[in-house]
């Protein structure tokens, strides 16, 4: 066994790590590669943010105003507003002097969700 002598030539010293900063700046970096390399994510995490923060979109079917309306006149005051969508029929009541919009986006409704009934 003492007749082999060992040496290691020509072999790189061993690498210092780096600083903190350094790998911060790696991982965001690959993070942004990612992001930038798959839209499909993007646009998945674009379409649930906006419905988790701005709504699902709706449209005004049913109305009833707040005074009698004679002949063809429109409603300026409305007292509620009936909108079907992705989760049904959802009533909003408006504040007071405005009408119901034609599209609007409401934010989900949580709790029908929870309790699995649409």
């Amino acid at each position: 066994m003492g007749k082999f002598e060992v040496k290691v030539l020509g072999a790189k010293p061993p690498k210092r790590s780096d600083g903190p900063i350094k790998r911060l700046r790696r991982r965001i970096g690959a993070g942004v590669k990612a992001v930038l390399l798959r839209p499909r994510m993007v646009v998945l995490a674009g379409a649930a943010g906006f419905i988790l923060f701005i709504g699902t979109p709706h449209v005004g079917w049913d109305y009833q105003c707040r005074h009698p309306v004679r002949g063809f006149g429109t409603c300026n005051s409305v007292s509620w507003c009936a909108y079907y969508g992705i989760q049904g029929r959802r009533i909003e009541r408006p504040d007071y002097a405005t009408r119901c919009k034609l599209v609007t986006f409401l934010p989900v409704d949580w709790n029908k969700l929870i309790e699995g009934r649409w």
